[in-house]
């Protein structure tokens, strides 16, 4: 799928979202990702789950225990596992990371990218989004870094360093201000984050927002 096909109008989704992101992340994984079977991975519930299975087989993975009872409870009939090892080699055409991989130190990141390669079929995707540190968003905090924190060009090196190839990058933009003594509703600077939302795209450039995220595929030989 060439990453052109963007152009074309936004799919229609089967079940829409008041929570203007996830319905976001639906719409680039139509967009991007194609058709399942998808893997919502170090899912925080089963919110986005079951939107997911409203277009295609969704597996849920999360290894709290806990969580992936409520995640079961949220999206009935989609399995739900704990251990990685649980899922199948080339099982999913999509996987969605947008919930929890950015608490994971480097190595962590690069083991679960080997996950990634085992699971995903030929020609599947990823749709990754991370908390960017360097990004627009905690400048305007004026948050400061710490050790391991990420800005784009790291998570782009360690997308890499695992074997991928990064189809397209980007960032969600200004998505949860207020920033400084603006208040939220008069924060101009957020239109243009709600503008790609609304559109399904990824076209902010990277650095401009809260969190970096990317298409990615496994690269070629």
């Amino acid at each position: 799928m060439d990453v052109a096909m963007s152009d074309a109008p936004a799919p229609d989704l089967p079940l829409q979202s008041e929570d203007p992101e996830l319905a976001w992340h639906l719409k680039l994984v139509r967009r991007y990702l194609g058709a399942g079977p998808y893997l919502d991975h170090r899912c925080a519930g089963g919110r986005r789950l079951r939107r997911l299975a409203q277009h295609g087989p969704a597996t849920g993975f999360t290894a709290d225990a806990e969580v992936a009872a409520l995640a079961r409870e949220e999206a009935p009939g989609c399995p739900v596992v704990t251990d990685p090892a649980e899922l199948g080699d080339d099982a999913f055409h999509g996987i969605v990371a947008v919930d929890g991989t950015g608490a994971l130190d480097d190595h962590a990141v690069l083991d679960t990218i080997t996950v990634w390669r085992r699971v995903l079929r030929p020609g599947g995707r990823i749709l990754l989004q991370g908390p960017d540190a360097g990004g627009r968003g905690a400048t305007l905090r004026e948050q400061p870094r710490t050790p391991g924190d990420r800005d784009h060009a790291r998570w782009a090196e360690l997308l890499e360093e695992g074997g991928l190839r990064i189809v397209l990058g980007g960032t969600d933009g200004l998505t949860r201000p207020p920033y400084g003594r603006v208040p939220a509703g008069l924060e101009l600077r957020a239109v243009a984050s709600a503008m790609q939302y609304a559109s399904g795209r990824l076209y902010l450039p990277p650095g401009g927002g809260e969190s970096a995220v990317f298409i990615a595929e496994i690269a070629g030989p």
